[in-house]
């Protein structure tokens, strides 16, 4: 009677419930293992931050909860609106929002701050999707397309002057639903020039700022910093590799140390030792502490439940008879296993420090929120084609 009940209020795709479930708890383990230091800075305590933590991942849940309740197609009018309020969230962030670690990515709405790229992700895919569906029978008119590519172009520049990395996973998610999307080459590859064209914009307003002004504009010089620590060269010629303390890769150099103190079964949850001397071991860098605690074995455990998280993403485009339903759910699942990966990337050495979370583990508010939201909208998909599917065996 329990089991009956569970499934009658949880409805899509299991799996994805399960794959949600699963991380989030494990999420739970991991912030609670690496918030010492942070406790310690802040003169609070492992169990008060550990709470707020849970809270939102309770909150979070409760959420795609109530969205998978809705049709995901309500969901494309009110995108449509947002999305023209987009650019101008992105500018008054850009010079009103507030400021942290040297960048302004947050803005307080009700009394919540939150970072505008998680809502300005959210808004661009589901218009995407949206544009791309509508135009399934057009794709061989480039004045169909050409709004879906100023539009990729315009948000990820503006993106990008406070966020490159987060702008550069967004253009290559869109550029991804295009091609599922059965986009002709020759319009992919305007895309690509659009947003190349907005991120070489924003990157060059830096430099610009800095010949003229001498004060980069955005995140350039963190950019240029990071990227020289990371090839181990001077690429603005100041005689300093990584900025004005040299190396600015001493996290990266720290997460390398856990990853290689963990093997392959890891020292034990809650053992990690470095995590007492890593500034982001709870955020940018949790994945290389899961690794210390749980061994590579446990870091590739992760890794296969955001790919499998991929594969039922995937298969809501094989078996949905809606094209904005497959399109979206591709869409925001990508998004969402493409930060992941970056995050596991950066964490194991394979890419240049950035701010990418991992969803669903790292300590985080908002951003949790807006993880929760994309899966709900995902689970909304599945869930309107199984009632598709019972429909139809039924006639």
């Amino acid at each position: 009677m329990t089991a009956l009940k569970f499934k009658d209020h949880l409805k899509g795709d299991p799996q994805i419930w399960f794959i949600t479930f699963l991380l989030s708890l494990f999420g739970i383990a991991a912030v609670y293992s690496s918030i010492s230091a942070l406790a310690y800075r802040t003169s609070g305590t492992t169990e008060m931050i550990m709470l707020k933590h849970t809270f939102f991942v309770a909150a979070g849940l409760f959420i795609t909860y109530v969205i998978h309740r809705f049709n995901f197609l309500n969901i494309a009018p009110v995108a449509k609106i947002l999305l023209w309020v987009s650019p101008l969230v992105l500018l008054y962030t850009l010079f009103m929002g507030h400021e942290v670690g040297g960048a302004k990515r947050w803005i307080s709405f009700m009394g919540w701050t939150f970072q505008t790229s998680d809502l300005i992700r959210l808004v661009l895919i589901t218009n995407l999707a949206a544009m791309l569906a509508r135009k399934q029978n057009s794709m061989d008119k480039f004045k169909h397309l050409w709004p879906i590519i100023i539009w990729c172009g315009v948000l990820c520049g503006l993106l990008a002057i406070s966020s490159f990395s987060t702008s550069v996973i967004l253009g290559i998610t869109c550029f991804m639903i295009m091609i599922i999307g059965r986009v002709p080459g020759k319009y992919i590859f305007r895309l690509s020039v659009s947003v190349f064209i907005g991120l070489f914009l924003a990157f060059g307003a830096g430099l610009v700022s800095k010949a003229f002004f001498g004060k980069y504009f955005g995140r350039t010089e963190t950019v240029i910093n990071r990227t020289e620590s990371f090839i181990n060269r001077d690429l603005d010629g100041n005689d300093l590799i990584g900025g004005k303390i040299g190396s600015v890769s001493m996290q990266q150099e720290q997460a390398i140390a856990a990853i290689a103190r963990g093997g392959w079964f890891g020292v034990g949850p809650g053992r990690s030792a470095v995590k007492h001397r890593m500034a982001e071991s709870y955020s940018d860098f949790i994945y290389a502490i899961i690794i210390e605690e749980y061994g590579l074995v446990g870091g590739l455990g992760i890794m296969l439940l955001y790919l499998w998280l991929l594969a039922r993403g995937l298969k809501n485009i094989a078996t949905t008879t809606q094209a904005f339903g497959g399109l979206l759910s591709i869409g925001l699942t990508l998004s969402i296993v493409f930060q992941a990966l970056a995050h596991m990337f950066i964490n194991v050495g394979l890419g240049p420090v950035t701010g990418q979370t991992l969803p669903l583990i790292s300590k985080g508010g908002t951003s949790i929120l807006f993880t929760f939201i994309a899966i709900g909208i995902v689970l909304s998909v599945s869930k309107n084609q199984e009632f598709q599917t019972i429909s139809n065996r039924a006639k």
